[in-house]
């Protein structure tokens, strides 16, 4: 009779242990955003049928769960501009952050399109899919021989819009 009696409480009480709620453990606090693997003097390229589309050039890449971080990174880029054969876009950055389809370039930021185009700022924000760089900082740069600073610059590369606020430009004109 008392091991019968044993056994039910025993059962009562693992029945109401189990339904006892447990204080979650934040996992966020305890886990580091620790990279999967890195990369030191790195170069990678990017493919299709016909040619290179793409080459990345860094001295230290760390790639995580969700995003990639390179220091002291050049992109070189195949342009699709109708109006010059074989545009190359050269982006150069200290600390270049990609999420997804989405570029973030940071401190000493350079663009250049062949030699007509250049830009540089401190930050430069570009959609790999929409082909639309963006700030929102100060920027100087170049088209042709022409100069244009201003801040919160817009540059569609598909369309080949240019766009910024409080923009100055300064046009040669020859005589």
């Amino acid at each position: 009779m008392v091991i019968k009696a044993f056994t039910y409480i025993l059962l009562i009480v693992a029945i109401g242990v189990y339904f006892i709620p447990i204080d979650k453990v934040d996992s966020n606090l305890d886990e580091k955003d620790i990279p999967l693997v890195t990369f030191n003097d790195s170069t990678m390229y990017t493919l299709n049928e016909q040619t290179t589309t793409k080459i990345v050039n860094s001295k230290k890449v760390s790639r995580y769960k969700t995003k990639d971080i390179m220091y002291e990174g050049d992109f070189i880029l195949k342009a699709n501009d109708k109006k010059v054969e074989n545009a190359t876009d050269y982006i150069s950055a200290n600390v270049i952050i990609k999420k997804n389809e989405d570029f973030t370039f940071l401190d000493d930021v350079k663009f250049r399109r062949n030699d007509f185009i250049s830009l540089d700022t401190q930050e430069l924000y570009y959609n790999e899919k929409t082909q639309i760089a963006k700030n929102s900082v100060p920027f100087k740069g170049t088209y042709y021989n022409h100069k244009i600073d201003g801040k919160n610059l817009y540059l569609d590369m598909k369309k080949e819009i240019i766009k910024a606020k409080n923009s100055h430009f300064e046009i040669e004109t020859t005589k």
